[in-house]
């Protein structure tokens, strides 16, 4: 086995839920393709070259935008001096799996483009921090309360578009029904709790459904009072994903009116990774905000 050779700790270790994300397994594999090269000495120029690929195809592969075929992948391993037989076979059963489709792609009909990265990666995560200041979070929304948020959005949908747009987050909360199931820790202004959305039996329901989800042992949700958020301003939803393998960096999704940043820029990340833990610290315990959701619960008669 060469120097070259890729790390065994990437397939030694089980990858649980990324396994089933292609969409990780591809930043996974370009990763590792990407410090293989650099161990060869390679440019991703160099490898283009040597390779026939299209300009910048290998940088593309490196940062999981385009998937990899198998003969590529051979290419590339071949050329990295990879000669580790068992590993290589192993790299490959990756690659195969790495190019299922997503789960979510059937869903493209009504999936926003800025919205894609968060959706196509949370499953993979370990934890899940978010901070809504307007809605309940979307992982923890009741069909009905979903409904009436989509519909109160900007332009007018078709029913059908609104039913498919329920359908999808009802997907994305499957994640937290699977034995892998990410942590979901979320940090919901005080504020959410006091607008009707959808009116007085869909907030009842959905509060129900709060008090519930609360008893799972892999989800805490703390309300943050209303002195607490304007102390510890953060202005718009967050969510952050923890992923348990250091192969893949921790990200941050910042949602805007009509778009997002999605990154996992270190600074960015550790930046809004401080204001989640500030957040967290000042808002009520996740008992105390039991205690608060069943007041307000009580108070919808």
């Amino acid at each position: 086995m060469t120097a070259a050779d890729p790390s065994p700790s990437l397939f030694v270790r089980p990858l649980g839920a990324v396994e089933g994300n292609p969409t990780a397994l591809k930043l996974i594999l370009g990763g590792k393709l990407r410090e293989l090269r650099v161990a060869a000495g390679l440019d991703p120029a160099d490898v283009d070259g040597k390779l026939g690929f299209s300009r910048s195809k290998t940088s593309r592969i490196e940062l999981g935008r385009h998937g990899c075929k198998p003969s590529d992948a051979l290419a590339l391993l071949d050329l990295y001096g990879v000669s580790d037989e068992e590993q290589a076979a192993e790299f490959m059963r990756l690659v195969d799996a790495s190019r299922r489709p997503d789960w979510w792609r059937s869903f493209n009909d009504v999936l926003s483009d800025f919205f894609t990265p968060l959706v196509a990666l949370e499953g993979a995560a370990a934890t899940i921090r978010t901070y809504e200041p307007f809605y309940i979070p979307g992982l923890l929304q009741i069909p009905a309360y979903t409904r009436a948020v989509i519909q109160s959005g900007p332009g007018r949908l078709l029913p059908h578009d609104v039913q498919r747009r329920v359908e999808l987050r009802q997907e994305r909360q499957r994640h937290l029904d699977q034995p892998d199931a990410p942590r979901l820790w979320a940090v919901v202004d005080e504020s959410v709790l006091m607008r009707s959305v959808g009116g007085t039996q869909v907030m009842r329901e959905q509060l129900e459904h709060l008090l519930a989800m609360m008893r799972r042992a892999r989800v805490t949700l703390q309300i943050a009072p209303l002195d607490v958020t304007a102390a510890v301003g953060v202005g718009t939803g967050v969510s952050y994903l923890r992923f348990a393998l250091g192969d893949l960096k921790d990200a941050v999704y910042i949602e805007h009116l009509t778009d997002s940043t999605f990154t996992q820029k270190p600074s960015t990340v550790e930046q809004y990774r401080d204001v989640l833990d500030r957040l967290g610290a000042c808002a009520l315990t996740p008992k105390e905000s039991q205690e608060l959701l069943r007041e307000r619960l009580a108070a919808l008669g």
